[in-house]
């Protein structure tokens, strides 16, 4: 699984806001290249485990890729995403796992990054918390070594 999401830099006066709106995290910094670090170290932060660490791949139009700088840390970000998206609808994890018709535990371990759900099961748990879809993750699954 390879898990990116798209950001958006933008200059504002002297500074230089920035964002990764799936996963609810928003910073600034005093430059364009300052504003990337502080969003790696935001997202980071907010995952908190060791050895973690994103990449952030600037695109054109103000636009950028946050991705894992491991495939095996993917399941950290998804992680991240749920309990954002969560605790942006002001949800528990009991209300989310009732409305998806499963216990609470097992919800717990999709935000432990004890289970990685599918992308149809996130497309789902997005759904239960917000009651529409607004956003796109973009997963899909490295090929295989010949």
């Amino acid at each position: 699984m390879c898990v990116k999401f798209e950001g958006n830099v933008f200059k504002s006066g002297k500074y230089w806001p920035i964002e990764v709106p799936a996963l609810y995290i928003i910073t600034q910094g005093k430059s364009r290249r300052d504003a990337y670090s502080m969003i790696k170290e935001a997202v980071e932060l907010h995952v908190n485990r060791p050895h973690f660490e994103v990449e952030v791949v600037p695109l054109p139009e103000n636009k950028f890729i946050l991705r894992a700088k491991r495939n095996e840390d993917d399941k950290y970000l998804v992680a991240l995403l749920l309990k954002q998206q969560r605790a942006k609808y002001g949800l528990t994890t009991e209300e989310v796992a009732r409305r998806l018709g499963i216990t609470k535990h097992a919800y717990a371990q999709y935000e432990q990054a004890r289970s990685v759900p599918s992308i149809t099961k996130i497309e789902e748990f997005i759904y239960a918390m917000s009651h529409k879809a607004h956003f796109v993750v973009n997963i899909f699954e490295e090929p295989k070594a010949a």
